[in-house]
């Protein structure tokens, strides 16, 4: 039926494109590519149902003018037309020219949003408004601002696995300005987006093996000299709560001691084995985040990759980007 292949092409933009015949159709005719020129090869512009409505309207109007020899009749009709012909140009011309890409590689975790900066920029000098850009399947579908230049936006989506994740084709749609038409297109911008493993919290701290190396200290607040006060971490040992300051910010604050031992720490797969390594992972990425927020140096030993010990935000992005691609081959 046409209302299927209407469908197939994603007229109505309500679901992402299912079906294999439809995308094999689309991966020829708009292949994936890093950057994205709107030409009349991939805006696809159909009327909606108010451009019907509209259309049905005119012609009604059309035979009343001929049957009754109108003239204002026949004036409306043609102004309706002219005015149905202009509203096509202007809708599809909204986004002819515009040049999308992706600015820079996305990260997160899976199972929580992350998003994706994109670059929309135009050389015609005129203002493009009233434009969506929005993945069907996920929950943002905000308008783009109007804009005469390049302009940055982000779009978000929900990983729901780890590693290098490759979502459904972006939508890029319009019906600026009077409604009467839908432009369209379906862009697949070769998505650099990486997932880490979701982080899986465990009520107590993992075995000290875990993280442990040589002849280190077990980790954890020590017992010599106080060092800071910090929030509260959950794990963290409840008899070193400072219920003072505590009740004085209103939030729970723990007391930190050094100790010699806690500069050697490690995150060893091993040490998870009893788990799957998904959950193994998970785990580890969970504990990525509570030392590098205890400002604790850690190394991270995954048997394929090691990480030496190290703290810091660039040591946390590279153990959660070591626990995103593990056991995933380089493409």
């Amino acid at each position: 039926m046409p209302s299927m292949w209407w469908d197939s092409l994603g007229w109505s933009g309500r679901a992402p494109i299912r079906s294999p015949r439809a995308k094999r159709w689309f991966n020829r005719r708009l292949p994936p590519a890093s950057s994205v020129r709107m030409s009349h090869r991939n805006i696809f512009i159909l009327p909606t149902r108010t451009g019907l409505a509209f259309i049905l309207m005119m012609l009604l109007i059309l035979v009343a003018a001929i049957n009754y020899q109108n003239a204002l009749a026949h004036a409306l009709a043609f102004l309706m037309l002219g005015l149905f012909l202009v509203a096509m140009l202007q809708t599809y011309r909204n986004l002819s020219g515009l040049l999308l890409r992706q600015l820079a590689d996305a990260e997160g975790f899976s199972g929580s949003r992350v998003d994706v900066p994109l670059l929309i920029t135009t050389g015609s000098g005129r203002e493009h408004a009233g434009i969506f850009l929005f993945w069907p399947d996920q929950p943002d579908r905000d308008m783009v601002p109007g804009f005469k230049e390049a302009t940055r936006v982000l779009r978000s989506l929900v990983p729901n696995q780890r590693g290098w994740y490759r979502p459904e084709r972006l939508r890029i749609e319009s019906v600026y300005p009077l409604g009467l038409f839908r432009a369209w297109s379906w862009l697949d911008l070769k998505w650099r987006i990486l997932s880490f493993p979701s982080p899986l919290i465990e009520p107590n701290r993992p075995p000290s093996a875990a993280i442990v190396a040589g002849e280190a200290d077990p980790p954890g607040p020590g017992n010599e000299d106080f060092s800071q006060l910090r929030d509260y971490i959950l794990g963290d040992d409840q008899r070193h709560i400072h219920w003072r300051a505590s009740a004085k910010l209103d939030r729970l604050m723990i007391k930190e001691f050094t100790e010699g031992g806690a500069s050697n720490q490690w995150l060893r797969l091993d040490d998870f084995r009893e788990d799957s390594i998904e959950v193994a992972l998970s785990k580890m990425a969970y504990w990525v985040q509570v030392l590098t927020r205890q400002q604790r140096p850690f190394g991270l030993d995954l048997i394929q990759e090691v990480l030496e010990v190290n703290d810091g935000p660039e040591h946390e992005r590279a153990a959660l980007r070591a626990l995103a691609l593990y056991g995933i081959e380089p493409s």
